[in-house]
Order: C-alpha cells, then structure tokens, then sequence
C-alpha cells in the first residue's frame, strides 16, 4: 500500500478517488498541497462540500448539477475540463480536470480525477475582473453624473439610483408611473405623469441578455417646467381664441341690434296700428336672434371637469351658428353634411375649441368668397377597428405653402403674419392626442384647390382625459 501511495505522490498532477457517494478514498500529495487539507481532513470526506461547493461567481453549486457526479450517474468520463475549485481557507482557483469512471463486474463503483492548476488562466480572469471592475466604475461615474434620473434593476436585486433620481423621488421608483414594470415585462415605453415631485417625463426599456429579460432601467427627467410653458401658451392661445371669438359675435349681434333701432324709429314715426304691430313683430323677431346668440354663446364657454358623452352634431352647429353672419357677409357658401354618429366621451369644451380653431381658419383662408365643406360620420380605426368619429373641415382658398405645412403643427407656425398667435393648431393637436386622436392636413396651393383637414376621435374616449388646465 505504501509503494502505491508513494507513486501516487511522485506523480506532478493532484490525483484522488471517489466512491459512489463522493465520498474521497484516496489522494496523493499534490492534491493535498493544492487544497490545503491533511490526508485526515481530506480522505473520507465528502470531496464536492470540501473542494467543489460554489460557482465562480460565488452561488452555491448543489452536487445535483456537479459533472463529476455524473461519471457515477450515467457513466461519463470528463476530458480536460476547466473549472473552479476552492482551498481550505475558501480561495477560489482555476483547475483543469479529468474524471475516469471505476468498473468492477460492469458496475460504476467509483471515479478517479487527475486535475492542475492553471495559474495562467487565473492571472487572465483576475486581469478580466479588474477590467470589470474598472468598466463598471466608469459606467456608474457617467449614470451618477447624468442630470436625468436614472433607474436600474435586475432580477431581485434592490434598484440603483442615481444622485438626479434620489433628488427627484428619493430612493423609490414614482408610483405613478409604470415604465420600470413595463421594462421588466420586456416592453419599452415613454409616458408622462404629475408626481409628488412634479411633472415627470419617464422612458423604460428591458434589459435583454442572451434573449432572455434579466432587468429594466428608466430614466427619468424633470419636465415641470416646460409642462408650465405648454400651459402658458395654451391659456394664451384660449385668451386669443375668446378674443377673436368675441369680436365675431359683436358682429353677429350687431346687424339685429341695428334692425331693431331701425323698426323702433318706423313704430314712432307710423300712425297706422296695423304697421306698427308689423314693425313690432320684425323687431321681435330680430330680439330672439340675439337671444339664440346670446345661449348659444353660454354654451360655447360651458366647461365640464370631467368627460361627457356628446353629440358631435350638435357641437358642430353649435359652432356654425355664431359664424353665419360672416359667412353671409363674405359671401362663403357653407356646406353642411353630419351623419348621424354616436355619442363620444370627450371634455365638451376642449374639443369645441378645437372645432372653433378649425371652422375660423377655413373662414379666415377665404377673405374673397368661396366654400366651407363640413363632414362628420362614423369610422371604425382601420388599424384597430375601434369605433370612432370622423369629422372633416374643408376650404377653397388658396392652400399653405409647402414648408409651413410640414411644420404646422408645431407652435408659432402660421398662415396669418398679423392677426394669428401660431398656437392654435398646435393646441387643437395636444387636445386630440389627449382624446386619442389624431388630426391630419391636406394642402394644394392655388385658387379653388384649398386646405382640408380631418379629425378622427374615438367613441370610448382616453384614458389620458383629464379636467381642463385654467
């Protein structure tokens, strides 16, 4: 037994032998020396919970996955194959290895295992670590200085922040927003929402590693602060429209009011009952169409906190009514054509707004005569199939020029250098997105050819609907 110790032991690689339970039954001194156990401490004990018990990257390593059992299990010898090890006192090293079945009568009842350590290959992982390191600290000095809020998360792990986010919401994620769920979920999204903070604008994507989601990062950004400049140039663009709305409705009111002074100067000066109770009736007549403006005005400006179901039909002839006396007066032929559609929930007075916008800029491209087309009718999404309405205003003035129709939906874009703010366009296309709309533009420069545009909405409305600002 001595002499075959001794060769064991002469031998340069560490050598030992396992039984069917893993347990070690023999070792020579270059194993010992390797792993830093006394014969006594090794022989006999369980090889794998001494030698073999984590991963390199330090998760346990149950024996149900170690491939030196399964040259037991199922009888396959390993050939060469490089893994980590560990000493007594817990150093990992790299270790190339070899593992033989033992064959008695035709049955497995052991394995032997020839291994070396590989210095060369633990130099060039510690040298890999350190450049993950170093790569690591740079990639965390960029997130750390960013001036967005920065969010990441993997797996259970706790989400790192960066300095702007702790700034914006501590060390939690808002919960008003979803981007960082819908990045676990392997969904990229962007989305806006009025946090404890302020407004906050959040885009979220998943972290993919060899096909599979292993995390989500979001990045947030303050967005308060331009949230509040959109508003000031909404409630500027609302003063505009109420003010040119206003004049529009002096005039309206203004031809009945000088009938009526006209019928009241006959009534004095005629002696015959017969024609001042004509007058009287004329004037009468005259005062319930400045009282139909005066309501239909009211209803302009009604303003719902919260979404409606409305008959779009109604809200087009509403708007309609209060430009008559400009249409007769300029001699603009208005072409009415409003199917029967079903009521959309929406917030009343914004879109109102956005059909005002629509009705005075046709209006306002005919200064010379022409043809004012409104249609609305129901249409299903063609993407989606969901049920909405369509409405469309048209012209027959004399177009837009190409570069200020790519860009006008954009604010301070206009077709009217002295009298237009640049904003009502701009505004009509936030309020429809809010709905769930979309508006679109048609253009042909030259007389008779004209603008038209069209808005589709959704009967269901959006979830994004929300009481009007100031």
């Amino acid at each position: 037994m001595q002499h075959w110790q001794a060769l064991l032991d002469s031998a340069g690689e560490g050598i030992c032998g396992l039984d069917r339970e893993g347990n070690c039954t023999f070792a020579n001194r270059s194993a010992m020396d390797m792993f830093g156990f006394s014969f006594d401490e090794f022989v006999g004990e369980n090889m794998h919970d001494l030698v073999h018990h984590h991963y390199s990257d330090g998760r346990p390593f149950p024996d149900s996955e170690c491939p030196i059992y399964d040259v037991v299990r199922k009888n396959k010898p390993l050939h060469r194959t490089t893994d980590t090890m560990f000493r007594k006192d817990g150093r990992p090293f790299i270790a190339e290895l070899s593992a033989h079945p033992v064959i008695a009568e035709g049955r497995v009842e052991g394995v032997v295992i020839t291994f070396r350590e590989l210095p060369e290959l633990e130099e060039e992982r510690e040298e890999m670590r350190r450049a993950y390191e170093q790569a690591a600290a740079e990639l965390d000095a960029v997130i750390e200085s960013m001036p967005q809020g920065v969010y990441v998360a993997a797996g259970g792990a706790e989400v790192r922040t960066n300095e702007a986010a702790r700034a914006m919401n501590g060390d939690r994620f808002p919960l008003e927003l979803k981007t960082l769920e819908r990045a676990f979920a392997g969904e990229s999204s962007t989305e806006t929402a009025h946090t404890s903070f302020g407004w906050v604008q959040s885009t979220g994507t998943p972290i993919v590693l060899k096909g599979r989601v292993v995390g989500g990062v979001a990045v947030n950004m303050d967005v308060t602060q331009a949230r509040r400049q959109d508003d000031a140039l909404r409630k500027s663009e609302k003063l505009a429209a109420v003010g040119q709305l206003a004049s529009s409705i002096a005039h309206e009111i203004n031809n009945p009011l000088e009938s009526i002074t006209n019928l009241l100067y006959l009534i004095r000066q005629s002696h015959e009952m017969q024609d001042v109770q004509q007058y009287a009736a004329l004037a009468q007549q005259e005062l319930a169409r400045v009282t139909e403006i005066t309501l239909q005005t009211l209803r302009f400006h009604r303003q719902h906190s919260k979404p409606t179901k409305v008959d779009l039909a109604e809200l087009v002839r509403t708007v309609m009514y209060l430009y008559t006396g400009r249409t007769m007066v300029r001699s603009i032929e208005m072409d009415l054509k409003l199917t029967e559609t079903p009521l959309v929930l929406c917030l009343e007075g914004e879109i109102r707004q956005v059909m005002n916008n629509l009705v005075r800029n046709a209006l306002d491209a005919m200064g010379k005569g022409g043809r004012l087309l409104v249609r609305l009718h129901p249409e299903a999404d063609r993407r989606t199939g969901e049920a909405g309405v369509r409405l469309t205003v048209a012209d027959t003035g004399e177009g837009i020029h190409t570069e200020i129709a790519a860009r006008l939906f954009e604010p301070f874009q206009t077709t009217k250098e002295h009298t237009g703010t640049g904003l009502g366009l701009w505004v009509s296309k936030g309020i429809v997105e809010k709905h769930g709309g979309r508006i679109q533009v048609r253009t042909r420069r030259g007389v008779g050819h004209g603008t038209v545009f069209t808005v589709w909405l959704p009967v269901d409305g959006s979830p994004n609907l929300e009481a009007p600002a100031g």
